[in-house]
């Protein structure tokens, strides 16, 4: 009983532990996102100005994951995105050869960049690829990031983002801040 009994309860502290470290992790919402300096895979620099004009949908990825269905989804997407909505795309590894042939195949038309140590505040904070964030103009990162390919999520969090923007989301928190919080 004692020789699974303790090693038994060995796994499950660490498995406990892990867990609430995991629930530290996450991106804080209304954090700036970092200040950078890179470059697209075509070789163009780029900073953190990309953002100042759009609200941004960026898809960290690496050619190491097993499913690039996100990337096409991606894709698609962005044909029926509003006009201050912009998807770009953050190649999280250095075979840039085989990033540019992943990113041509699903995505021709997304802006990739190439990751710098510019980006570890928030890449240390990432546990799976493809990672999709939300990028406000102000350069704050906003809604939940959506980790994995699940682009019905990636949809339903941007519409929410939109949604709060909207007057009237705005009016009806204001109204919901007089009734409650008097």
């Amino acid at each position: 009983m004692r020789k699974i009994f303790f090693p038994a309860l060995i796994i499950f502290s660490l498995l406990i532990v892990d867990g609430f470290l995991m629930n530290e992790l996450p991106l804080e919402e209304n954090k700036k996102f970092p200040a950078f300096k890179t470059e697209t895979l075509s070789g163009e620099e780029v900073t953190q100005e990309i953002f100042s004009e759009k609200i941004t949908i960026l898809c960290i990825w690496t050619s190491k994951q097993k499913n690039f269905e996100v990337l096409a989804e991606l894709e698609r997407m962005q044909k029926n995105l509003p006009a201050d909505v912009q998807i770009i795309g953050l190649v999280g590894n250095f075979e840039m050869d085989e990033a540019k042939k992943i990113s041509e195949k699903f995505s021709p038309s997304i802006l990739q960049l190439k990751v710098n140590d510019d980006f570890f505040p928030v890449l240390e904070k990432i546990r799976t690829v493809p990672t999709t964030i939300f990028i406000d103009k102000q350069k704050n990162l906003i809604g939940q990031p959506a980790g994995g390919s699940d682009i019905k999520f990636i949809r339903r969090e941007l519409d929410y983002i939109l949604k709060k923007k909207s007057p009237q989301f705005l009016a009806a928190e204001k109204i919901h801040e007089n009734i409650l919080y008097r």
